[in-house]
């Protein structure tokens, strides 16, 4: 499959509702599918799903997701309003939170997080399999 050749960008304010997981995977998965990356919208759904899940967790309002496509690559960035840099950590055995970072980690094929006014952003790239 032929990539984009061309940089897009996708923007998403949501609101710190719990609900506001499903309607971020959703638009991921179109927007992905619109920008021919249906390769992607697996593993990126998950990716969005486990840091808007943490930003609701760890922020008292809404917040915003960007989605960006740089030629050969894909990103997406949560942006909150908390004040907590979230780091990996291994959770125990039995935990039923705790995991997001770490598949965050895991999955894509860079990540990070940025302190910025007002709060944070969290953010991962992934690069699509190369088509032989």
């Amino acid at each position: 499959m032929r990539m984009p050749e061309q940089p897009w960008s996708y923007g998403l304010f949501i609101p710190h509702d719990l609900r506001a997981v499903g309607v971020v995977r959703a638009t991921v998965r179109s927007v992905l599918r619109a920008g021919g990356l249906n390769s992607l919208s697996d593993k990126a759904e998950l990716l969005a799903s486990e840091l808007v899940t943490n930003a609701y967790r760890n922020a008292r309002a809404d917040a915003f997701v960007s989605m960006d496509w740089r030629p050969s690559d894909f990103q997406l960035t949560v942006w909150d309003t908390g004040a907590r840099l979230p780091v990996p950590r291994t959770a125990a055995v039995g935990d039923e939170c705790g995991h997001g970072l770490a598949i965050v980690e895991a999955g894509s094929d860079d990540w990070g997080v940025e302190r910025h006014d007002g709060g944070k952003a969290v953010w991962f790239s992934l690069k699509p399999p190369h088509s032989g």
